[in-house]
């Protein structure tokens, strides 16, 4: 019976200890925009797809009436949580800023003068910052800037067989919307398909055709052929399966 008026007093203690530990628990959990808003958190980002570009600028037309279609690879980092942005200052906790990478290719056929083939190939790389919002659990809404280099290059073969070609390199510049769908959303492995829309701007490369042929019986002059400027500009549509872990 002697015991009971020190256990009174501990154990008002630990509860009191108790009491003061969980509104601290709270707040470390409000820092965490995965657990505050029920979402998962995931930091890491790798996507696979495939899109095409609507070619629009003359100098493209006169080569090809196709789109420029190819696939893309990408890696992302979510770049707010390395810069600690998400704490419970930030303001809306649904949304975070990513670091991308990309690579693309592209190529389209054609026909010039009825009686030519012609050959676009295109390889791009890029790098750029994206917001998302994540709307629900599985449905994500995202903008993206980039900036990067292409390399493009054009062939033009005749009926013989016989072909001049030339390539180059220039700058790019891409902006679009993205509408993420997730399949599953395991706290660790996010698994989904990624629409996306949006608009290249690529610097026009200057590009003359030449034959490694001295002897090439081209309907095309023996002499080089300046083809200008080739502007690989337009509008683009993609879609992408992504994984996040």
């Amino acid at each position: 019976m002697r015991t009971l008026p020190i256990a009174r007093p501990a154990a008002v203690w630990f509860a009191s200890l108790a009491l003061a530990a969980a509104p601290a628990a709270r707040a470390d959990t409000d820092r965490d925009p995965g657990a505050a808003a029920d979402f998962p958190v995931h930091r890491d980002e790798i996507s696979l797809g495939g899109g095409a570009r609507a070619l629009r600028s003359p100098s493209a037309n006169a080569l090809t009436a196709a789109n420029l279609a190819g696939a893309s690879v990408g890696i992302a980092r979510d770049l707010g949580r390395d810069l600690g942005l998400y704490d419970a200052a930030w303001p809306l906790h649904q949304l975070t800023l990513w670091a991308e990478a990309g690579f693309v290719t592209g190529a389209a056929d054609g026909t010039l003068f009825q009686t030519l083939s012609t050959t676009i190939d295109q390889l791009g790389f890029t790098a750029g910052v994206a917001a998302r919002y994540r709307v629900h659990r599985r449905v994500a809404l995202g903008v993206r800037g980039a900036l990067g280099a292409q390399r493009a290059r054009v062939a033009i073969t005749d009926g013989s067989g016989s072909s001049a070609y030339d390539h180059g390199w220039g700058t790019l510049a891409q902006a679009s919307a993205a509408l993420d769908l997730f399949l599953t959303t395991r706290p660790h492995f996010g698994l989904g398909v990624r629409l996306d829309a949006g608009y290249v701007a690529a610097q026009g490369i200057a590009l003359t055709l030449h034959s490694d042929r001295s002897d090439d019986a081209m309907l095309l002059a023996m002499r080089p052929l300046s083809l200008g400027h080739l502007d690989l500009s337009g509008p683009t549509a993609a879609i992408s399966l992504v994984a996040q872990f």
